[in-house]
């Protein structure tokens, strides 16, 4: 497709009119530059007025409204590419005001990496188009994890790094030992059975068991005639396990032929949850359930299950696409989200007429139970969507009592007048002064609002001075705050904290308290947690306090804390490596980032470049003379 969030056209808030009447993508952003929703349209001009003018009876538009100061567009050629670069954009900026998978990017999956001689198992939460075949994702890490160490048991496949290529011996593990793995890294087991294994594997998580028990029966049967009794009774005890622990405990429908996916919601308040249950073969082989994100109460319940399924299934989340998707209820955009979906198959299956056992070459939606099967199958879903809810509305309320108790006993701690429901944290990251940056985190109620994170590049201190930066953050904070006041200003930085935390002893807060004492901010309560002792710091008393290593109100500050450190060390090497791979040659037009590396790894050095003849520069870079006379040029300014 050939387009990215990057070569997005922005648009002020003062000329929305000058935006184009012609599909594609926008996003909505606040004053800070932030997304806070991203949309597709046929007319992207018409789209982003109508969220200027929205019904006065909804409330979410009325708020979405209040916040537009901008918005960036991409005009696109086709439906098909918009519907794909909203689902990317949304997964990349999560927007506020957007339904969204919940964590989206931290799913597991099971990943086999049977682009190697020897393929390994194990979970990861990254996806790339790497040929290996990965099986997901899963509604927890622990869910995939336990599946794994199932299966390995029954096929034992190598969950170790070695590089294994057939001919380089090594030492063999624990795990071969205790047979979760047949030790291809000793020879003890021919390629052809460990791959074998390798197969059965994914049999297993495809939800082939059908299949899959055929031919371990074949190789049984097979074993035997070979009278070769030691691996036959192997792959029997095998057999047995596998119909003990997984076909036996499966709901069966003999009558069903399709793979299919049954999805359902469930929703209470601004909690939902969307519930999965996978069939194959007539056998419903797993189940998985997700939280999302966004979903309000004035959206219908057919708007927020289809931007569910596109999400799931359009951006590559499900990686094996059933022959029917089994809904409730019928579905917003549902010609969009076929689309999308039909997309996702001919790329996955690009020669239909080699499709085995007669499977159709478009996923259907059934958005009402035609069958007996599938309205049992929907019921028990929405029972399981319906228990999945209540268990996440008792965690949350689990989760909110336990802040409620740390921000009161934080209150008593530090002796302050009232519960701390906003708490900012500050902490600054650098190698000896070296791109310097501060991060500020934010929690509300005890939980962390990553929409109000901000992260700054430290402008007035060069030299190796902490403090000196702790206060220049500060101070651009709280002048923001006094300005803000000042002009009614509603974007950024306008409510004040309950309390302020900083990373750090004594030296950094009474920097920041210096600061703002040199600004008139008084009044709001600060506190310096430091590392290792993790010993609490507080103006005009001498000694430092030192917390109960199970109290809820460390847990609370050392979470904070460690969120400020992470946000702010992530800035800190973007910027870095944005320096280490920018040189003079990216300011020469018509030099990209593939000649640049070609002549960066043949000179090594810009300045060995700038130190060669004119044919080894147009050699080396593959390029014109008249390029590399001009890449000199450029050079010895």
């Amino acid at each position: 497709m050939g387009l990215s969030p990057q070569q997005a056209v922005s648009t002020p808030s003062t000329s929305f009119e000058t935006l184009p009447v012609k599909p594609g993508v926008y996003v909505l952003k606040n004053g800070a530059g932030a997304p806070i929703y991203v949309g597709k349209a046929t007319s992207i001009k018409s789209r982003v007025l109508s969220h200027l003018r929205p019904n006065p009876l909804d409330p979410v538009g009325q708020a979405l409204k209040d916040q537009i100061h901008s918005a960036d567009f991409i005009v696109t050629e086709t439906p098909i590419e918009a519907l794909i670069l909203e689902n990317n954009m949304i997964k990349r900026f999560k927007p506020r005001y957007n339904i969204r998978l919940k964590d989206d990017k931290s799913y597991p999956f099971i990943k086999v990496t049977v682009n190697e001689p020897y393929p390994r198992v194990y979970v990861t939460r990254g996806f790339r188009d790497d040929g290996a075949k990965y099986f997901g994702p899963y509604g927890n890490v622990r869910a995939a994890k336990r599946s794994v160490k199932y299966l390995r048991r029954l096929f034992p496949i190598r969950s170790c790094t070695l590089p294994l290529d057939g001919v380089r011996k090594f030492k063999s593990c624990l795990d071969y030992n205790i047979g979760l793995c047949k030790a291809p890294c000793i020879f003890a087991v021919s390629r052809e059975e460990y791959l074998s294994d390798t197969e059965k594997f994914g049999l297993f998580l495809e939800g082939k068991l059908v299949e899959l028990s055929r031919k371990m029966y074949s190789e049984m049967w097979k074993f035997s005639e070979a009278q070769d009794y030691e691996k036959a009774s192997r792959v029997r005890d095998e057999i047995r396990a596998l119909e003990t622990t997984a076909l036996k405990q499966r709901i069966v429908f003999p009558n069903q032929k399709r793979d299919k996916d049954v999805l359902t919601i469930a929703r209470q308040g601004r909690i939902t949850a969307a519930i999965i249950f996978q069939v194959r073969s007539g056998r419903v082989v797993g189940r998985e359930k997700f939280i999302l994100d966004g979903a309000n109460l004035a959206q219908q319940d057919s708007e927020i299950l289809s931007a569910f399924i596109k999400q799931y299934y359009g951006s590559g989340n499900s990686l094996a696409l059933p022959e029917e998707i089994v809904v409730p209820f019928n579905l917003e955009d549902l010609d969009e989200a076929k689309l999308l979906l039909n997309n996702r198959l001919a790329k996955i299956q690009p020669n239909p007429e080699q499709n085995d056992k007669g499977k159709t070459n478009e996923i259907k939606i059934s958005c009402t139970p035609e069958s007996e099967e599938n309205r049992l199958l929907l019921k028990l879903a929405q029972e399981n969507a319906d228990l999945v809810l209540q268990e996440e509305e008792s965690r949350d309320e689990v989760r909110k009592r336990e802040r409620l108790r740390a921000l009161k006993e934080i209150k008593e701690i530090l002796n302050l007048d009232r519960i701390p429901r906003r708490i900012e944290c500050y902490d600054i990251s650098n190698i000896h002064g070296q791109e310097a940056v501060g991060a500020m985190t934010v929690f509300v109620n005890g939980f962390p609002d990553k929409g109000q994170y901000r992260k700054f590049k430290i402008k007035t201190v060069s030299q190796i001075d902490d403090y000196s930066m702790m206060a220049e953050i500060i101070g651009r904070r709280f002048r923001r705050l006094l300005k803000s006041s000042s002009d009614n200003d509603s974007r950024s930085f306008d409510e004040p904290p309950n309390l302020i935390v900083i990373d750090g002893g004594r030296g950094q807060l009474n920097a920041a308290v210096d600061q703002m004492r040199r600004d008139g901010v008084f009044g709001i309560p600060i506190t310096a947690l430091a590392k290792k002792e993790e010993l609490l710091f507080v103006p005009k008393r001498n000694l430092p306090i030192r917390l109960s290593r199970e109290s809820e109100a460390l847990h609370i500050l050392q979470h904070i804390r460690d969120e400020a450190h992470r946000f702010g060390i992530t800035y800190h090497r973007n910027l870095r490596e944005k320096k280490i791979t920018t040189s003079k040659l990216d300011l020469i037009d018509g030099i990209g980032e593939t000649r640049k590396r070609n002549l960066l790894s043949h000179f090594g050095s810009v300045d060995a470049i700038k130190n060669s003849s004119l044919d080894e520069i147009a050699q080396a870079g593959k390029l014109s003379k008249k390029t590399a006379a001009v890449i000199l040029a450029s050079l010895n300014k």
